[in-house]
């Protein structure tokens, strides 16, 4: 069949001049556009989840700006922040087109519906006009979303820094909102001009080298330091701080005009993945999420392992051996992922040793994402079911014989974090401290990871459907906020060790009694691992017993 007669109905138009069809057919398509994005744009659609995300941070405000509660900078340390600042602020700005060239290389940011690739982008009809309302839908909400979070954070820095406090939240926000169009501005241009992926992932890397050099006073200026000048306007305005704010608007702006020229069979493979990712998020399964997210990345292991294990011996300790392999077969972007979370969490615990308290959940939370990743072996061992299930040995028994593999790659991030702790510079803390607090952060990361992915997505079953919906709630609550609990207690002693040395006495004496509570919540949730199928058989004996007693 000829494409003239394969598109002679597309619009209800039929007629014996081929080109009159095709503009007929794009004219009610474009009609069809302007009605549907009167509909999708219904102010009643945008207020509520504006007035939702409204909510949700002014609450957030409230509960960090009362947790703050720290001393303001002295004038020694604000200019220190002055001349500092704008270089390691560019970092993040560096990250974002980055992440942007990253993204945009491999097919996003755009995730369709399958049927809208296959139907709408393949048919007779203006291509970037049916990409624009999806990239502008993208844009608006991640702008907002900036909008809400950079506000926060310009309330939080007003806490310690000189200055209108209505000046840094403008700042925060509009800083925010920068970040969001230089990284979604970089991604729809990458994925228009279709940038190799080599070549986006070299350019991501220049930038964040010549971003760190001058963080580190190596080189008298970055790419990202008109970002930080930005960011700090509220002590002294600089007009290179307006060359962002312009960069961002001309990437959005190519952006959208090149967004037609997108690939199809990357949006193609996107739309599936992301289908499905929506889908395990809806559900809360974290673990779908992060096998769809590495699928979505094209993260594959290595062919070649980073260094191969001897074999002589391995057969003694067949799942511990088979989880070093697995771990020297990650690939390098993981690998690059883990050690960012490391020195994250590091960055993080000096900011909160030099008093901004709050940043210790990070620290924790940072953990434990790496956690998710370097319980792999396990997670592998739940994923695949069969074999596990042909051993003699009880499925519980397999799956504690996997936590010393994770231990070891915990050990490792958190080492990377206390390194970076203990470097001399501002906010430095004392070797003894970050000595004694890697375990603390191994295992308290680690903790939370197990119980998120041996956890897996909620289920109701017979003796929870009789449950009342608040205590369902209150079930589903406490899943989603236990692990990320878990692995912010590791970084407990870390505060505790400042507060101590505040009062005049030793580090050991705040970090102690919260290291050994971090050890012991380990030990348990080991217990969990090993009597996870007693304890849920027993609770569902006690569930039946009481609906059986209770009145009809």
């Amino acid at each position: 069949m000829s494409a003239d007669n394969r598109y002679a109905n597309v619009g209800g138009r039929r007629s014996s001049d081929p080109d009159a069809d095709l503009e007929g057919n794009l004219a009610d398509w474009r009609r069809f556009r302007r009605q549907k994005r009167v509909a999708d744009v219904h102010w009643i659609d945008v207020l509520y989840p504006a007035y939702l995300t409204g909510i949700f941070g002014f609450a957030v405000v409230a509960v960090l700006s009362s947790m703050v509660g720290d001393e303001v900078l002295t004038a020694g340390q604000v200019e220190t922040v002055r001349v500092d600042g704008p270089g390691w602020i560019g970092v993040a700005a560096a990250f974002a087109v980055a992440l942007g060239l990253r993204s945009g290389s491999r097919g996003g940011p755009l995730a369709l519906e399958r049927a809208e690739v296959r139907h709408v982008l393949l048919a007779p009809v203006d291509r970037a006009a049916a990409l624009r309302v999806p990239a502008l839908k993208q844009l608006r909400f991640l702008a907002f979303v900036g909008l809400v979070v950079g506000a926060i954070a310009g309330n939080l820095a007003a806490q310690r820094l000189p200055g209108s406090r209505l000046a840094w939240i403008a700042t925060g926000a509009l800083a925010a909102v920068v970040l969001i169009g230089l990284s979604v501005g970089t991604a729809l241009v990458s994925s228009g001009l279709r940038i190799p992926r080599w070549l986006a992932s070299l350019a991501g890397l220049v930038l964040l080298v010549l971003s760190f050099a001058d963080a580190l006073d190596r080189l008298p200026a970055s790419p990202g330091d008109p970002f930080g000048q930005l960011v700090l306007w509220p002590l002294d305005f600089a007009p290179v701080g307006l060359i962002p704010v312009l960069v961002a608007l001309a990437l959005v702006a190519s952006g959208l005009a090149v967004v037609g020229r997108s690939s199809l069979e990357s949006a193609e493979q996107r739309s599936a993945l992301v289908g499905q990712l929506r889908f395990a998020a809806t559900l809360q399964d974290l673990r779908t999420v992060i096998v769809l997210r590495r699928q979505l990345a094209m993260e594959l292991p290595r062919l070649r392992p980073w260094a191969r294990l001897r074999a002589r011996g391995t057969d003694r300790l067949p799942v511990f051996t088979r989880g070093v392999r697995g771990l020297l077969r990650f690939p390098a972007a993981r690998v690059v992922r883990l050690m960012a979370l490391g020195v994250v969490a590091g960055l993080c615990l000096r900011a909160m040793w030099s008093g901004t308290t709050p940043l210790f959940i990070v620290s924790g939370l940072a953990l434990f994402v790496a956690g998710l990743d370097t319980t792999e072996s396990l997670a592998q061992e739940v994923d695949h079911p069969s074999r596990r299930d042909a051993s003699p040995f009880d499925a519980s028994e397999i799956h504690l014989r996997h936590v010393p593999v994770a231990v070891l790659g915990q050990l490792a991030v958190a080492a990377v974090a206390a390194g970076v702790a203990a470097l001399p510079g501002g906010g430095e803390i004392p070797a003894d401290v970050a000595a004694l607090g890697i375990l603390s952060l191994a295992v308290g990361g680690l903790s939370g990871a197990l119980v998120s992915v041996l956890a897996g997505q909620a289920s109701v079953n017979d003796s929870w459907s009789l449950a009342p919906p608040e205590a369902q709630g209150m079930r589903l609550a406490f899943r989603t906020a236990w692990p990320p609990a878990l692995a912010v207690l590791g970084a407990l002693p870390w505060l505790f060790a400042r507060d101590a040395i505040e009062d005049g006495r030793t580090a050991s004496e705040g970090a102690v009694p919260w290291l050994v509570l971090s050890v012991v919540a380990f030990v348990l949730v080991c217990g969990w691992v090993r009597l996870r199928a007693e304890i849920g058989e027993w609770f569902r004996v006690q569930m039946e017993q009481n609906s059986a007693q209770s009145p009809t």
